[in-house]
């Protein structure tokens, strides 16, 4: 065996300029803060169905319910929901069809779950553009050390 030398160790500091590093670690910081702010939307819509289903989950137990019935911007009427087993879903791209409360606790709970897997996908993102982060940051420290030496 030869006592060659078969690699060598280039420190990522000298590979890269420190204002170079400086803007990636910038780039990526601010990717993450776009994720954080889509997390917050979302984590808000999961929040809204969450209410949504219990709502609609109760609406049936009562034959009519007494309601105040907005007109207007600032102007309420008293009225009076009837038939509150009935409901006009979205079903995508301007389609509705009408639903009992069951199928549309299922529509709603399957929309949840939808939205609860694009959480955890965000959050897998949002760790691997931290990891990113932190790589950056240690790459413009070792750029600088580097070229002020």
């Amino acid at each position: 065996m030869g006592d060659g030398i078969k690699g060598m160790i280039t420190p990522l500091g000298s590979l890269f300029s420190p204002e170079e590093a400086r803007k990636a670690a910038q780039w990526v910081e601010g990717a993450v803060v776009q994720c954080r702010s889509e997390l917050r939307r979302l984590q808000g819509f999961v929040s809204e169905n969450s209410a949504l289903i219990s709502l609609v989950r109760s609406l049936p137990n009562e034959l009519s319910h007494e309601i105040m019935v907005p007109f207007g911007g600032a102007t309420f009427f008293p009225g009076r929901l009837i038939h509150t087993n009935e409901f006009l879903v979205l079903l995508g791209d301007g389609y509705y069809a009408e639903r009992t409360a069951k199928q549309t606790m299922d529509i709603l709970h399957r929309r949840g779950k939808a939205m609860e897997a694009q959480v955890e996908a965000l959050k897998a993102t949002m760790l691997d553009l931290e990891a990113e982060a932190k790589f950056f940051n240690s790459t413009t420290e070792e750029a600088i050390v580097s070229a002020s030496t």
